[in-house]
């Protein structure tokens, strides 16, 4: 069937795949669920226990003001108000904490190399640092409505009533305290006014529209975090309702996240040479520079850089193409922003700024490096059977790791993965020839057949269209001919339209059923990293194989 090959054509071979076991709708969903809860229990159990420690530290302070304070001042004056503001400042006091925790880059990357990777999902601290994030927000919001409430009960009571409650805050006056007096002329009220604003400010900018176009505004505004745990040990401070807690929740994470800074700043402050720097199609621009003294880092690991002629204390992240064994860093970085759009020009070979005058030399600005930091990529190994899926500049931590593939095949090292299926999606492969000529080097040297390379081209329409239909007909008898793609040149199966992943993971299931995991990793625009979970969340639901999804999305 001509269409269907055009349309999926998902594996190099011309069997027809067996269909899958039979299971009633029934059997599919409790599959399905127990797939999730394989592929995601330690996030769950993690997620679950992090929330349940926080509903009790909520419900501890809220059980000591509803029944141990039941009979004191403030309790009868503001009833159950004053009840809810104290467990949601709790709560904030340790969420806003462990915020920290999860930002703690260089430990984390160093712990996921332990045994302790076995029992805590390192790789989604990011993802973790928002739930932590939105939580936070929750009792924040819960905190301020409490205390808008409380503040109404409060300003109803005579000022000798008042002096009573709060002894810290003696009113000298006959004349009613109103909401105005708490709120501006109290330490508390103050910074709680002012914590209101920075909180504000945090969370506006940290949306994905302004991380996108607006990085640099995202970059200074989250430095706010400084100016607002020092707000929070003042609010606590000013002991209005209760003595200070939040330095006993505060102490420990931010002694975490210090000594994880001092390992940053030990390093990032070495000015590191650019060897090599070339403005390549779609706006990528493709550096090579020194690689430190003691830089170890494995393939599929990403690092932060900061380019001295824009701003030396602006740092952004950016994936590794180098293999480890190589002498010198690759990145290619694609402009999509202001600050990459900038890197394009400044590191641009025919800019006059980086022409020596004396020797004629080209000589570019210098970077400062942070890193390597782990992610999930860089597992691929430990899967008997990987897929690798790269979309546009996603396809960057898969070059690392075919050319660490191609420098371990050359050593004839052993490796647990036996399988490595590499699928790239892009418009047209003229886009990054840089990576054609990787995919080469890797066919020549793979002599066991150990990679399995697909290249989607997704200019071409997929369904009914006589231009793709001529063009799978041309491809495939000279592909027959000479062993080569026509339009790549590579011995890897060219296919037009996007890939059918649901199609292509079904049949890695009939090929492979013998084994019980087939690792997945993705990165790429959001759309199709959520067509690879779909795929791999529609084969969990049948009998076979477990699919294990690493993504990453820019």
């Amino acid at each position: 069937d001509l269409h269907t090959n055009v349309h999926i054509d998902p594996l190099p071979i011309e069997d027809e795949i067996g269909e899958s076991s039979q299971l009633t709708n029934q059997q599919q969903k409790i599959l399905a669920v127990q797939r999730v809860w394989e592929n995601y229990r330690l996030h769950i159990f993690w997620f679950m226990l992090y929330q349940f420690v926080v509903l009790a530290i909520f419900a501890e302070r809220a059980y000591y003001y509803s029944v141990e304070r039941e009979h004191a001042g403030l309790r009868r004056i503001a009833g159950y108000g004053v009840t809810v503001t104290r467990g949601a400042a709790s709560a904030m006091m340790f969420t806003y904490s462990s915020l920290l925790v999860t930002m703690s880059r260089n430990i984390i990357t160093k712990l996921r190399e332990t045994f302790f990777n076995r029992y805590i999902p390192f790789d989604a601290a990011h993802g973790f640092h928002k739930v932590i994030a939105m939580t936070a927000l929750f009792y924040t919001v819960m905190h301020c409505v409490g205390h808008g409430i409380n503040f109404y009960h409060i300003c109803t009571q005579t000022a000798n009533d008042l002096t009573c409650i709060f002894r810290e805050y003696y009113h000298l006056s006959d004349e009613l305290p109103k909401f105005r007096f708490w709120m501006f002329t109290t330490l508390t009220g103050v910074t709680g006014y002012m914590l209101v604003l920075v909180v504000i400010t945090l969370y506006v900018f940290a949306i994905p529209y302004a991380r996108r176009y607006l990085f640099k505004t995202f970059w200074y505004t989250h430095h706010l975090y400084i100016v607002m745990y020092g707000l929070l040990i003042l609010h606590g401070s000013g002991r209005l309702v209760q003595p200070a807690l939040f330095q006993w929740f505060f102490v420990f994470p931010v002694c975490v996240f210090a000594i994880d800074k001092l390992i940053s700043f030990s390093r990032k402050k070495v000015e590191l040479v650019v060897y090599k720097a070339e403005k390549l199609p779609s706006n990528v621009t493709h550096l090579q520079f020194k690689k430190p003294t003691n830089f170890d880092y494995r393939s599929g690991q990403w690092v932060r850089i900061a380019c001295l002629a824009l701003n030396s204390e602006e740092y952004h992240p950016f994936t590794l193409t180098s293999a480890p064994a190589e002498t010198t860093l690759d990145l290619f970085i694609r402009a999509v922003g202001p600050w990459t759009q900038n890197l394009r020009t400044v590191y641009d070979p025919d800019n006059p700024k980086n022409r020596d005058l004396v020797s004629g030399n080209l000589v570019y600005p210098r970077l400062y490096l942070d890193g390597p930091f782990g992610e999930g990529h860089q597992d691929w190994y430990k899967f008997e059977i990987a897929v690798l899926v790269g979309g546009g500049i996603g396809v960057t931590p898969f070059a690392s790791i075919l050319k660490d593939l191609v420098y371990k095949q050359q050593l004839k090292t052993q490796l647990s993965c036996k399988k490595v299926y590499f699928l790239w999606v892009t418009r047209t492969q003229k886009q990054f020839e840089w990576m054609t000529d990787i995919i080469r080097q890797v066919e020549e040297q793979d002599k066991n057949g150990l990679t399995d390379i697909h290249i989607f081209i997704t200019q071409f329409y997929q369904k009914f269209d006589l231009r793709t239909i001529m063009l799978y007909i041309c491809e495939r008898h000279f592909q027959k001919v000479s062993n080569r793609s026509l339009f790549s040149g590579l011995r890897s199966v060219t296919h037009f339209g996007r890939p059918q992943f649901d199609n292509f993971f079904e049949g890695l299931q009939e090929l492979h059923s013998d084994v019980g995991q087939i690792g997945v990793f993705s990165c790429g625009p959001p759309p199709m990293t959520r067509s690879v979970e779909a795929g791999c969340a529609y084969c969990n639901q049948i009998e076979g194989p477990v699919f294990i999804h690493h993504y990453e999305n820019f």
